[in-house]
C-alpha cells in the first residue's frame, strides 16, 4: 500500500480508534484483515490506493451503533466527514460512499463501483474457524447469556443461511476471489457433516470463551 501520509495518520488517530466499541467480528483485526484482502484482489484492477484504504477503514465503523442499517450509518459518516475533502474530489467522495453502502454480501443489486465490489469480496470470511469467532462471538455478545451448544447452532444455521448451496452470499461473485471460492466449498462440506462441524466449532468456542 502507498497512502498517502497525512491521510493515514488521520485515519488511524481519529477513525480506527471507534473500531475498539464494535463487536469481536468487526473490529481493527477484521478492518486490518479486510485491508489486506482488498489490496490483494485490487491488484487486479485500476483503482486509486487512497479511496480504497479510506473505503476499508470506514465500512464498518457504525457496526456499534446499529448492526442492521450500519453500511448505511458507516457511508453517512464517510460523506460527513470534511476533512476528507483535504484529499479527495466530491465525485470521489460519492464513489466512496456508494461503495461503503454496497458492500453487505445481502445486498439485493450489483454493487455501483469496482470499489464497491472489491469491498465486498474483501469483507467475506476466507477462514472457517475466523467465521467461527465471529459468528458465535457476535452471538454471545447479543444473547450474553447463551449456552454452548446455542452458540454453535447459531452458528452452524447462520452457515447455511449465508453460505449453503442456496445462501445469500454464495452466488454473488463480483470480482475474481479463488481463495473466498475455496472457502465456501470447505465450509459446505462441513455443513454437509454437522458432526464435524460442531466438532471443530467446540475447539474454536474453547478458545473464544478466554476472550469474554
Amino acid at each position: 500500500m502507498n497512502i498517502n501520509v497525512e491521510l493515514k495518520n488521520y485515519i488511524e488517530k481519529e477513525i480506527l480508534p471507534e473500531y475498539e466499541l464494535n463487536d469481536k467480528g468487526h473490529n481493527l483485526v477484521h478492518i486490518n484483515n479486510v485491508l489486506n484482502r482488498a489490496f490483494e484482489i485490487s491488484a487486479n484492477y485500476e483503482v486509486d490506493e487512497d479511496m480504497l484504504y479510506t473505503i476499508v477503514c470506514y465500512h464498518d465503523i457504525a457496526c456499534h451503533i446499529d448492526r442492521e442499517t450500519h453500511e448505511i450509518l458507516s457511508s453517512e459518516r464517510l460523506f460527513a466527514d470534511d476533512n476528507l475533502r483535504k484529499f479527495f474530489s466530491e465525485a470521489q467522495m460519492e464513489v466512496m460512499r456508494d461503495a461503503v453502502v454496497d458492500h453487505r454480501s445481502s445486498l439485493e443489486y450489483v454493487p455501483r463501483n469496482i470499489y464497491g465490489k472489491i469491498l465486498s469480496s474483501a469483507d467475506r470470511k476466507i477462514d472457517i474457524d475466523d467465521y467461527m469467532r465471529s459468528s458465535m462471538g457476535f452471538q454471545k455478545n447479543k444473547e450474553p447469556n447463551s449456552t454452548d451448544d446455542e452458540l454453535i447452532e447459531h452458528s452452524y444455521t447462520f452457515a447455511i443461511k449465508k453460505f449453503g448451496k442456496n445462501g445469500y452470499a454464495v452466488k454473488k461473485f463480483y470480482v475474481k476471489d479463488e481463495i473466498y471460492e475455496n472457502f465456501l466449498k470447505e465450509l459446505q462440506d462441513l455443513i454437509d457433516n454437522k458432526p464435524a462441524f460442531v466438532k471443530r466449532a467446540k475447539k474454536v468456542l474453547a478458545n473464544l470463551k478466554k476472550e469474554f
